[in-house]
């Protein structure tokens, strides 16, 4: 039924001569259980590119099969199967280019294809884009990092969160009928040894400021390929895999998924003005933090005054006017509250309000036991520019309200999460 898959990478974008260097496998079957797995290590028959993200020796890639090796065995497994990843976008571009490379065509689009990253949106609202934050919030062991093993492990466990939620037949049915139609290249079968990755190359999550920052970044609406685009800045942020002069590295994937160079500033800037809030939203920023954000601003392919402006624009909240709460406003309640959230959720439920789980850009307000709170869901609402109010203030905007109850009522339905 399903093909989960992951690959590492020498870079971001075939369009720079980067390669596969590892390709993992998981079959599933229609109810999310594993059916099968594979995976190797990848010669990429040119270096391995950001070795220190990786984790992958050339001692270990050169005895490796090369791709022209596998593909046969990657078609028989893919055939009749519906391809799934996080961040499928990023990974079928390199399959693309592997497979032209040896004169073929490689069917699949993402269109014919599952995002575990796209479909968390609706399935898993309020999560950030990354396969490590999705797990999270799923509960999905993710064990290993930029391990294609590990990670494919870890969507195949997404697949199957999703699939128990949305039970049968699953609402992209019609992309499980076009998959088994997809005309598959005949490719011979090669003789190869699989080349595991050893147990001592995997690395643990970045750390640092930036990597502090992106998984509390906002999702962007704008278009389903637009956090797949995003995801990979992410990623590369991070990791500290962006110098100043790689605009062009960017604006190559930005291409590779059709978008348009009005379409890159515009998110750029965007993305660069939530980093701003998020940075600068609990104390002021470090010279080398800004140094951080000045590295950004160039590998954007961003001007100064666009780093000033974001700054400028982060500094708004302090001096805007007063928060009015909207007669049908969206809440989330954040932190460990005197009453419970399903006390308070009742409350705005009496008053006409609509009560949410997570947090996304269709919520107006996080209300939180305390002000400066560093919560999941409060750093979500900053980086989204969503108020952050206090449970004492959102009391005071709910007592004119008709129909809410009094401090201390008990509550009559569970309607919301704690956390």
């Amino acid at each position: 039924m399903y093909a989960v898959i992951d690959t590492e990478t020498t870079g971001l974008t075939p369009a720079f001569h980067h390669r596969v260097a590892e390709v993992a496998v998981v079959l599933v079957d229609g109810q999310g259980r594993v059916e099968g797995e594979w995976s190797s290590l990848i010669n990429p028959e040119r270096d391995l590119g950001p070795q220190r993200i990786h984790g992958i020796r050339a001692v270990d890639a050169v005895r490796a099969p090369r791709f022209a090796e596998v593909a046969g065995h990657l078609v028989d497994l893919f055939r009749g199967r519906t391809l799934v990843a996080h961040n499928l976008p990023f990974d079928l571009t390199f399959l693309v280019a592997e497979f032209e490379r040896l004169g073929l065509d490689f069917p699949v689009t993402h269109e014919v294809g599952l995002c575990t990253m796209t479909l968390s949106s609706d399935l898993l609202p309020g999560s950030g884009r990354s396969l490590g934050e999705c797990c999270a919030a799923a509960g999905v062991p993710l064990e290993g990092w930029h391990a294609a093993a590990a990670d494919t492990r870890a969507t195949a466990g997404l697949l199957a969160h999703y699939l128990d939620r949305v039970g049968t037949p699953p609402p992209w049915q019609d992309v499980l009928d076009r998959s088994r139609a997809l005309a598959w290249p005949e490719v011979p079968a090669q003789r190869f040894r699989t080349a595991p990755r050893p147990d001592d190359t995997t690395l643990p999550p970045p750390s640092g400021f930036m990597a502090g920052l992106v998984d509390h970044l906002p999702r962007d609406p704008a278009s389903e390929l637009a956090d797949p685009y995003l995801a990979v800045l992410d990623q590369a942020l991070a990791e500290h895999a962006l110098a100043p002069g790689d605009s062009g590295v960017l604006a190559a994937v930005s291409r590779s998924l059709g978008f348009s160079a009005p379409d890159v500033v515009r998110m750029h800037r965007d993305y660069l003005g939530a980093l701003a809030r998020l940075a600068t939203r609990e104390r002021p920023l470090t010279d080398a933090e800004h140094g951080d954000l000045e590295r950004v601003t160039a590998a954007l392919g961003l001007e100064a005054s666009d780093l000033e402006a974001a700054l400028a624009g982060a500094a708004v909240p302090a001096v805007a006017a007063p928060f009015a709460l909207k007669r049908d406003a969206r809440v989330v309640f954040t932190g460990e509250m005197a009453e419970p959230h399903d006390a308070w959720a009742r409350r705005a439920v009496d008053s006409g309000l609509t009560v949410l789980d997570g947090v996304t850009t269709e919520v107006d307000v996080v209300v939180a036991a305390d002000a400066y709170t560093m919560s999941v869901k409060a750093k979500k609402a900053r980086g989204y520019g969503i108020p952050v109010i206090t449970v004492e203030e959102f009391a005071r905007h709910l007592a004119d309200r008709p129909g809410v109850s009094a401090p201390g009522t008990p509550p009559r339905a569970t309607t919301t999460g704690r956390s």
